[in-house]
């Protein structure tokens, strides 16, 4: 697929600095942390770049996390100053987007940002952010202490724009006592047999309203993305073709019409949005035991003991098929990422921090302190690591490298509006999956 270099939202925010005098004027929240003094209206990079005592050089640092997170990375921020003297990095937490984009290109640039991988590769597309290939051979910086699939994340067209600091992937929770009721004692391996247990666990009242779900429609994005790869469906390929009508895309929504068919659509899509409203709360579905089937992330056991959730809860891998156990452990995969700007002022300074907050020093500090899964292969097996609820079983998902990672193109929100527009009329029994992605296909042909 041929790429445009310039996604949409880079375009509008290259119009305003165009206006705005390449970034001098704030138009966005930016929220901060004591790292960094600002003025009203004024560049917080100024602020940051301003000399410290002594002779060590000043690089800064913009990373998109608030609150109890942001005090993480600042944490991290002070061993990396604690552990040398020849620089000092300033942290400012910055979650503007345009306001980022706007620095990033102008003289007012931090030295290194973090941002999840999707993103560093629009910057990356967009000129902003350096190529670490010359870095990583000069020092020959070992590459292979993160995974392969954590490498790969952060390229475009084979080079290198930042080190992998965590790892973010999806796999799947279940109900054991629901499991049990339904004449059950391993989760499923095959979507066929977890659609068999779905369909035996969902419960409904005499009036037809849904009160527990089998089969996991929800989260949505999970429906649209790991049902759909455990099926061995793509939404696009490994070049960032588009391929909405693949087999396993039909097979998957299939099977999900299918159920929706036995229950009834509008009573599913009820629950469904009481679900949503009611996400990562102490009413979630999960959490209250009336979901047998979850595809979510592996911050959830935390959440859930939190919320003194009392529900007996096993983690497995997403389900492949009977034809193909192969894709068994598929999901979507993503990291954070640290990347040097094109514009820093300090780049030996900026790959110097780049390097130790994606060592296994800096990364644990940041894993832990998130709840992030690490990259970093030696952390796979670290005790502290481990000892966090329910990241042993999805380093075990991370060791399988069988992640599915987002498409290098400029056109992406776009598809995925399309995607969801398609799917919508799916699930009201407006259009086949066969026809809905047939016209799906047409209407995304001309995207980039």
């Amino acid at each position: 697929m041929k790429k445009r270099l310039v996604s949409s939202i880079l375009t509008l925010s290259m119009v305003a600095i165009a206006m705005t005098g390449c970034g001098s004027s704030d138009s966005g929240k930016t929220e901060t942390t004591t790292a960094a003094v600002t003025d009203n209206g004024g560049s917080e990079s100024s602020a940051a770049k301003e000399e410290p005592a002594g002779d060590a050089q000043v690089v800064t640092f913009w990373y998109n996390n608030t609150g109890d997170e942001a005090k993480i990375y600042e944490d991290a921020i002070a061993a990396y100053n604690a552990s040398q003297s020849k620089y000092k990095v300033e942290g400012l937490s910055v979650t503007d987007g345009q306001k980022m984009i706007v620095a990033m290109s102008s003289n007012e640039a931090p030295d290194v940002i973090k941002h999840g991988n999707q993103t560093v590769i629009q910057y990356a597309m967009n000129g902003l952010v350096e190529p670490l290939e010359s870095y990583v051979k000069a020092e020959n910086f070992d590459l292979s202490i993160y995974s392969d699939q954590a490498v790969n994340a952060n390229r475009v067209d084979g080079d290198l724009y930042a080190l992998p600091l965590d790892a973010y992937t999806i796999q799947m929770y279940y109900n054991k006592t629901l499991l049990k009721e339904a004449g059950y004692t391993e989760p499923p391996k095959t979507m066929e047999e977890m659609y068999e247990m779905a369909v035996k666990a969902t419960k409904a009242d005499g009036n037809g309203n849904i009160d527990v779900l089998g089969y996991p429609l929800f989260p949505y994005a999970s429906a649209r993305q790991e049902l759909i790869y455990g099926f061995g469906g793509r939404w696009w390929d490994e070049d960032s073709n588009l391929t909405p009508d693949n087999q396993g895309i039909l097979d998957s929504l299939n099977m999900n019409v299918k159920f929706r068919e036995e229950f009834g659509g509008k009573a599913l899509d009820s629950f469904i949005g009481t679900a949503n409203t009611n996400r990562y709360t102490e009413q979630d579905m999960f959490f209250q035991g009336k979901q047998l089937f979850r595809l979510d992330g592996s911050w959830l056991p935390t959440m859930m003991a939190n919320f003194n959730s009392t529900v007996d809860y096993g983690i497995t891998l997403v389900p492949g098929t009977e034809a193909h156990p192969e894709y068994r452990g598929v999901s979507r995969f993503e990291t954070d990422s640290i990347a040097i700007t094109s514009m820093s002022s300090n780049k030996d300074g900026a790959w110097d921090f780049t390097k130790w907050l994606c060592s296994a020093e800096g990364a644990k500090i940041i894993n832990l302190g998130t709840g992030n899964l690490p990259a970093i292969k030696f952390l796979y097996d670290d005790p502290e690591i481990l000892a966090v609820p329910g990241f042993a079983e999805f380093i075990d998902a991370l060791k399988e490298e069988k992640g599915v990672q987002y498409p290098q193109m400029s056109d992406y929100d776009e598809y995925m509006n399309l995607v969801n527009s398609a799917l919508d009329t799916v699930y009201s029994g407006k259009m086949t999956p066969e026809d809905a992605m047939r016209s799906l296909k047409e209407q995304s042909a001309g995207l980039e």
